[in-house]
């Protein structure tokens, strides 16, 4: 009995004892991937949302455009940098970053699609209260149309960057997923895995895989907003991840593009594999979808060619 009371004491030490550790390696690397203050350093308002506060910024004068990022733990509105400067000179540009994005804040609650939908809805009604033409890239894209789906008259062009694969976002949570994310929402653990997920390593190989085309015009300073952003709020910074990995963010949008009449226009990077598949899978369901492919880009055309991505843009908005 003397040995066994032994032996629990020295694994409780010891869990004790890496938990601690833990928590210390959690905190260093919070604190070195927003040390630079980079995201905080933009001009930025709140709106107060019922969920949590919006970080947004508002630019220019002339028709509303809303513009809205990817669906990612290090996304914020920074991917539209290259476009605001010269679309404000024609339209009163809005930026957001997402609930659980950026500078906004990050609940630890179960974030979904039809949250996103809400946030959508509630911030062109209460903040633009105006119609407005929406931009938004890859997985944004499937809460938007169900946005406008439900609020028509509130909304004018919808342009998607990349929207995802509709197959994708049509997969339901699984044990395995559920599993995910359970891991990611242990304390302490599961923050040290977040923080193994999205290291500046992982950042930079995502960049050259999967949103640049060419390496060469990835500049130093889009890896470390990235990197920033995916380490804000804190030990609440993971708290998306924990949605996405799971698959709650995930909504079935066949209905909704069959349905939808507002003009519809998607532009996709070239070079990402499998787009023109995906795209014919947009177009089955909503023929009326107008498609341009801007040429030697991937995921984030309006970063690596925004000069050709703003050309369509100002097309699609009569500018």
């Amino acid at each position: 009995m003397q040995k066994k009371i032994t032996v629990a004491l020295t694994f409780s030490g010891l869990t004790i004892s890496s938990l601690i550790t833990l928590s210390a390696i959690n905190k260093a690397v919070i604190q070195l991937a927003t040390s630079k203050g980079l995201l905080d350093s933009r001009k930025k308002e709140i709106y107060h949302w019922r969920f949590g506060d919006i970080s947004y910024s508002i630019t220019g004068e002339g028709k509303p455009v809303l513009l809205i990022h990817d669906l990612t733990e290090a996304g914020s509105s920074i991917e539209w940098s290259e476009i605001i400067p010269k679309l404000s000179r024609t339209n009163t540009v809005y930026t957001l970053d997402l609930l659980g994005c950026g500078l906004s804040d990050r609940p630890d609650i179960t974030y979904t699609s039809y949250m996103y939908t809400q946030l959508v809805n509630d911030f062109i009604r209460n903040v633009i209260k105006k119609k407005t033409s929406v931009i938004t890239t890859g997985k944004s894209a499937s809460f938007v149309l169900d946005a406008c789906s439900t609020n028509e008259e509130a909304y004018g062009e919808l342009i998607l960057i990349n929207p995802e694969n509709i197959r994708t976002l049509h997969k339901k949570p699984s044990k395995r997923t559920k599993t995910a994310a359970f891991l990611l929402r242990l304390p302490c653990i599961g923050t040290f895995i977040y923080h193994l997920l999205t290291r500046k390593k992982s950042i930079r190989e995502h960049f050259e895989d999967d949103y640049f085309y060419d390496p060469e015009k990835i500049s130093e300073a889009l890896y470390d907003y990235y990197y920033e952003s995916a380490h804000l709020k804190g030990k609440n910074a993971g708290n998306l991840a924990v949605s996405l990995n799971g698959r709650y963010t995930n909504a079935n949008i066949i209905q909704t593009l069959k349905n939808i009449n507002n003009n519809i226009h998607i532009l996709a990077g070239a070079e990402v594999p499998g787009i023109k598949e995906i795209i014919r899978e947009y177009l089955y369901y909503n023929p009326a979808i107008e498609t341009e492919y801007i040429p030697y880009t991937k995921g984030l055309p309006q970063l690596e060619a925004p000069s050709m991505v703003l050309k369509y843009i100002n097309l699609y908005l009569g500018n």
